[in-house]
């Protein structure tokens, strides 16, 4: 029993040791630094996206208003024709 607690042991120690030392710096790299530049370029984009979108539909909704307003003149006028 002893043998496999040691095995794990130093399983346990060489895997840690592994993240250590294992390539990880306070820096990223290039192509970390270009992948964040296309996510935040994407992100800009959709939000950008988003803003035309919300204009489009208060337009449209101006544009129902409109229309809704014209229609209800159109049956007060029809209404009183055939009176």
């Amino acid at each position: 029993m002893r043998f496999n607690t040691k095995f794990k042991s130093l399983i346990l120690g060489l895997t840690l040791t592994g993240f250590v030392f294992g390539g990880c710096t306070k820096y990223a790299s290039e192509e970390d630094l270009q992948a964040l530049e296309r996510q935040k370029n994407a992100a800009l984009a959709a939000e950008q996206r988003v803003e035309e979108l919300k204009r489009t539909k208060a337009d449209l909704e101006r544009q129902v208003r409109t229309k809704q307003s014209e229609l209800n003149e159109a049956k007060r006028i029809l209404d009183e024709v055939r009176r």
